[in-house]
């Protein structure tokens, strides 16, 4: 009985490692995909244009 438990317990043990390696791993990707997002949607592309079109013409 006492080779069950510590056999059960190692897999239990074990199972609760790779719960806290998978919840960390999606913690990490939600907030890099959020300030991911962040950053790109506060780019303004138009405004990068335009200096870029304007600059040209100065050479």
């Amino acid at each position: 009985m006492n080779d069950i438990i510590e056999h059960y317990g190692k897999v239990v043990v074990a199972l609760a490692g790779v719960l806290a390696a998978v919840l960390l791993t999606v913690a990490v990707v939600g907030i890099v995909n959020t300030k991911t997002t962040t950053a790109v949607e506060n780019i303004s592309y138009e405004k990068q244009i335009t200096d870029a079109i304007e600059g040209a013409g100065n050479d």
